[in-house]
C-alpha cells in the first residue's frame, strides 16, 4: 500500500503540473462546472443519423437561442436521435430487465431464470450497480425502489439521512465541504431498502446470500473499466483530488501496478468490497451493516471522521427505511384506457409526478396541434417545478405526516387541477413569469444517480432508483470495507438571504438530525386494474430533470401513441421554472422530430415561432436524463425493454 500510495502522490504532482497552481477551495465548485460541460460538449459534435428528415435551414429563435452542453451523466454517446435501431428494443414474453450497466442486467437475468422474483432480481441489479458505476450508485448511498407483488404495493424509502450530530448552520464557513469529505456524508440507506425489500416482496425460493453471492463473484473476477466510469474518474483525479490530496491516498482500485490510472478496458477488481459484501451475506440480512459495533460501520466512521465528518456508529444503528403505500391515482389515457399510476411516496417526485399528470389529463385533445401539445407539456412542468418547492422530508413527526398527507391529497385531486384550468392560472396561448405558479420557496438542484426495472414471469415489478450524489459521493473511500460513501447532505438547503428571485430556502428541507433531503427520484409502475397486468415500468437518472423526463415519457407513450424505444430515444424537455427557460435536449434532433412529425421544414419552423410567440425562450440544455423502462403490449403479449444506449449505452434482456 505505501507504493501505492507514492504513485498516486507522484500523480497528483503531475496532474498539478497541468492545473492553475492556485489551491483556493472556490476552484472545487469551478471544477465541477468544467467538468460537466467539457464531457458533455461533445453532443454538440453530433448529428443525428437521420436520413429522411428534409434539411432546413437554422431557425433565427433556436439559433440565437443560449446553447450550454450541461452533461450531468458524462455520457459519452449524449445525444438523442429520431431514428432508433430496433436493435436496442429487446421482446420477451415473459420477464424483462433494463439498466443502464449491461453487466448487471445480465446477473439479474439469471436471478429470474433461476426461480427468482423481480425482487430478487433487483437487489442483484442494485448491488452489481454499485461495483461497476461506482460513481453514481452503491451500498454507501440511498434510493427509492417501487415494488409490485401480485396486487400488493409498496414504496420503499431508502433515502440517507443526517447524522445526529448533524445541524443546518453546520456548513456556515464553508459550503464545500457538504459536497466533499467527511462532513458530506450521510448515513447510507440503500442495503436496508433492499433488505426489506426482500424481506417483504422477495420470492424466499432464493436466499439472501444466493443473491449477493453473483456480485462477490464479480468483484473477485473483476470487470472492465467503461468510458462512463473512465471519464467519472478522470473528472475526480484531475478536478477534485488534486485539491484535497487526502481523499486520493486509500483509493487502490483505480490504479494500475505502475501507479497510472486505469484506462477504459482496463479489468478491475474489488477483493476489499467482495469481502463486504460476504460478510452481509451471510448474515442474512443488512443488520451486520447497521451493527455499531460490528465489522463494517465501525471502519466507516472512522474513515468519515479521519476526513472531517461528524458521524457515530450510532446512527448506522438508529437509521430505518420509510415502507409506504406508492402515491396512486387512476388517469384516463389514449382512446378511453384507464391505467393506475404509482409512484415512489416520502420526499422523492412522486406526487410531484402526479401533479404533472393529473393536470395534463384534464387539459389532452387528442387532436391538438404540435405547438400547442409541446406548450402544455412545458407549462405542466412549470407546474411541478412549483409543487415540488412545497415539499421536503414530512417524517419527522405527526403534525409534519399530516401536512404530507394534505400535500397529497391536494395534488391528486381533480378539484386542484380543474381549479388551475378554470381560475385562468393555465391558458392554451401564453406562458407567465414564475411568480404565477406560486412556488413555495427556493428550489434546490440534486445531483446523479441510477436507474433499473425488472418485470418476472409473474408480472411482479420492481423499479428502483438509487445514488451517491455526486461523482464518487463525497470522494470518501473506506479502505477496509471497499464502500464509496455519498455526499447527500448536499441535497438539503441552508438557511440564508432569498435569492435573486426573493424566494426563501424551504424550512422543510433545512438539514436536521435524522432527516433526509429532497430528491426528484420517481420510478413508477402503471397497472391495467382490470386484468392487474403491469402496462408499463419507467424511470430516469439525472438529478432534478427525472421528474419531467418520466412525465414526458408516460405522455410520448401513454398519450401520443409513441413506442417505448421512441420515447427514451427522442429528445426531450425541462422547465424547472427558474430560470425561464424552454430547455431542449438538443435543437438539431428536436427540429428532425418536428420534421419528421409534420413533413415540412415550414411546419417545424411554425411550431417554434407559436412557442416562442406565447412567450417561451429556448435553452439547448445537453443531455438530459438517462431513461429506461419496460411496456406491454398486450396485442402480441410481450414485453419491450428499452434502456438508455443513446444517453448512458444501457441495454435490457428478457425471456
Amino acid at each position: 500500500m505505501p507504493v501505492l500510495q507514492e504513485k498516486a502522490r507522484n500523480l497528483i504532482t503531475w496532474r498539478k503540473k497541468l492545473l492553475v497552481s492556485s489551491h483556493d477551495m472556490i476552484l472545487l465548485v469551478v471544477g465541477f462546472l468544467v467538468v460537466y460541460h467539457l464531457f458533455s460538449y461533445r453532443a454538440l459534435l453530433h448529428q443525428s443519423t437521420s436520413t429522411t428528415a428534409p434539411k432546413c435551414t437554422p431557425h433565427t429563435r433556436l439559433n440565437e437561442a443560449v446553447v450550454l452542453a450541461d452533461d450531468p451523466l458524462l455520457a459519452r454517446n449524449n445525444y438523442p436521435t429520431v431514428n432508433p435501431s430496433f436493435e436496442h428494443q429487446i421482446n420477451g414474453s415473459q420477464a424483462m430487465v433494463a439498466s443502464d450497466v449491461p453487466l448487471c442486467l445480465t446477473l439479474g437475468k439469471r436471478i429470474l431464470i433461476d426461480g427468482g422474483n423481480a425482487a430478487d432480481a433487483a437487489i442483484t441489479v442494485a448491488l452489481c450497480i454499485g461495483v461497476v458505476n461506482s460513481h453514481s450508485s452503491g451500498i454507501g448511498g440511498g434510493g427509492y425502489i417501487i415494488s409490485k407483488l401480485g396486487d400488493k404495493y409498496v414504496s420503499i424509502n431508502a433515502r440517507e439521512s443526517a447524522p445526529q450530530a448533524a445541524h443546518k448552520s453546520m456548513y456556515d464557513s464553508n459550503y464545500l465541504l457538504s459536497k466533499v469529505g467527511g462532513l458530506a456524508v450521510a448515513v447510507p440507506g440503500e442495503l436496508k431498502g433492499l433488505s426489506t425489500l426482500y424481506e417483504t416482496h422477495g420470492s424466499k425460493n432464493l436466499s439472501w446470500a444466493r443473491l449477493i453471492e453473483p456480485v462477490i463473484e464479480l468483484c473477485e473476477r473483476g470487470f472492465q473499466v467503461t468510458p462512463v466510469l473512465h471519464d467519472a474518474l478522470v473528472a475526480q483525479l484531475t478536478l477534485i483530488f488534486p485539491r484535497a490530496p487526502q481523499l486520493l491516498y486509500d483509493w487502490d482500485f483505480i490504479f494500475k501496478h505502475n501507479g497510472d490510472l486505469v484506462e477504459v478496458g482496463d479489468w478491475v477488481r474489488r477483493p476489499l468490497l467482495a469481502n463486504t459484501l460476504r460478510l452481509i451475506a451471510n448474515n442474512g440480512s443488512s443488520d451486520v451493516f447497521y451493527d455499531p459495533e460490528g465489522p463494517i460501520a465501525p471502519h466507516l466512521v472512522r474513515q468519515i471522521k479521519k476526513l472531517g465528518g461528524v458521524m457515530e456508529a450510532e446512527d448506522f444503528a438508529a437509521y430505518k427505511v420509510e415502507v409506504e403505500e406508492p402515491i396512486k391515482k387512476e388517469y384516463l389515457f389514449r382512446d378511453g384506457k384507464k391505467y393506475t399510476v404509482y409512484s415512489s411516496n416520502g420526499n422523492s417526485g412522486g406526487l410531484v409526478l402526479h401533479g404533472g399528470l393529473n393536470l395534463f389529463e384534464k387539459l389532452y385533445k387528442g387532436d391538438d396541434p404540435l405547438d400547442l401539445h409541446s406548450h402544455k407539456i412545458v407549462e405542466l412542468m412549470k407546474w411541478m417545478a412549483s409543487i415540488r418547492s412545497h415539499l421536503g422530508d414530512f417524517l419527522m413527526n405527526s403534525t409534519a405526516r399530516a401536512m404530507k398527507q394534505q400535500l397529497i391529497d391536494k395534488y391528486t385531486s381533480n378539484q386542484w387541477a380543474y381549479d388551475v384550468i378554470e381560475l385562468g392560472d393555465y391558458k392554451n396561448n401564453q406562458t407567465f413569469p414564475w411568480k404565477h405558479y406560486k412556488p413555495a420557496y427556493e428550489v434546490v438542484e440534486d445531483k446523479g444517480t441510477s436507474h433499473f426495472t425488472v418485470v418476472d414471469s409473474n408480472g411482479n415489478a420492481v423499479g428502483m432508483t438509487t445514488t451517491v450524489n455526486l461523482y464518487f459521493g463525497s470522494s470518501v473511500y473506506d479502505p477496509v470495507t471497499g464502500i464509496i460513501l455519498n455526499d447527500e447532505m448536499d441535497d438539503f438547503l441552508v438557511p440564508g438571504e432569498p435569492n435573486a428571485f426573493n424566494l426563501t430556502p424551504s424550512i422543510y428541507n433545512f438539514i436536521s438530525p435524522g432527516k433526509r433531503p429532497l430528491s426528484s427520484t420517481s420510478p413508477t409502475i402503471i397497472v391495467d386494474d382490470e386484468t392487474n397486468h403491469v402496462k408499463m415500468l419507467i424511470g430516469a437518472a439525472g438529478g432534478s430533470r427525472i421528474t419531467t423526463a418520466v412525465f414526458q415519457a408516460i405522455v410520448r407513450v401513454l398519450y401520443d401513441d409513441k413506442s417505448l424505444l421512441q420515447a427514451i430515444s427522442y429528445p426531450r424537455f425541462h422547465h424547472q421554472l427558474i430560470p425561464e427557460l424552454f430547455m431542449v435536449e438538443n435543437f438539431t434532433v428536436w427540429r428532425e422530430e418536428l420534421v419528421q412529425t409534420l413533413g415540412t421544414c415550414i411546419g417545424s419552423s411554425q411550431v417554434i415561432d407559436s412557442l416562442g410567440a406565447k412567450g417561451h425562450e429556448f435553452y439547448q440544455s445537453g443531455s438530459v436524463t438517462a431513461m429506461n423502462g419496460i411496456f406491454w403490449e398486450e396485442d402480441k403479449q410481450v414485453y419491450h425493454g428499452v434502456s438508455d444506449f443513446w444517453r448512458k449505452m444501457g441495454r435490457a434482456d428478457g425471456f
